[in-house]
């Protein structure tokens, strides 16, 4: 067993890596995405034991660097279950049909991604979706290009964003 210290660095590590500890991450998406801790250590493709030692501080990160992947995603579709973007079984769909996080053979695609999802987090702190699909519909005759942005980081999917960014960011 752990020393308090012991999990008390391990957590404040934690929070560095992942922006809080694991323990209230773990807590957050089996809530919001109706998991068990069993079956979110399979998602993330752990054992159950480990994803415990995790949860408890004996352990400050993920080892595999495809564990690490698919936590964002989950991360991701844990932020759109709780902006109401999509229901948590929409989210468990999107989060197990994204392979991404089986092989990162490309630091384009994640960097790319994380790009996307904090462009989207500034847009949907600033105003809605309906206020961008809105005003979106006002400039598209004038504005095409303006309109797909305001849609594409204010109002769509994160994969709809990655479309455009990826779009838009062609050589």
């Amino acid at each position: 067993m752990a020393a308090p210290d012991e999990v008390e660095r391990a957590r404040t590590e934690q929070t560095r890596l992942y922006g809080d500890t694991l323990q209230r991450l773990v807590g957050r998406y089996c809530a919001a995405l109706g998991l068990s801790q069993g079956k979110l250590a399979e998602l993330l493709g752990v054992s159950a034991p480990m994803l415990s030692q995790l949860i408890n501080g004996h352990r400050v990160k993920l080892a595999n660097p495809a564990s690490g992947e698919r936590l964002r995603l989950l991360h991701e579709a844990v932020i759109d279950v709780e902006l109401g973007r999509l229901t948590p079984a929409e989210a468990m769909t999107q989060v197990t049909e994204d392979r991404s996080g089986d092989v990162l053979t490309s630091r384009t695609r994640s960097v790319s991604r994380n790009t996307v999802r904090q462009v989207q987090e500034v847009f949907r702190l600033a105003a809605g979706a309906d206020e961008y699909a809105a005003v979106a519909a006002q400039i598209r005759d004038r504005h095409p290009a303006v309109a797909d942005l305001l849609l594409a980081y204010g109002v769509s999917r994160t994969d709809d964003a990655l479309r455009h960014f990826a779009k838009i960011t062609e050589p």
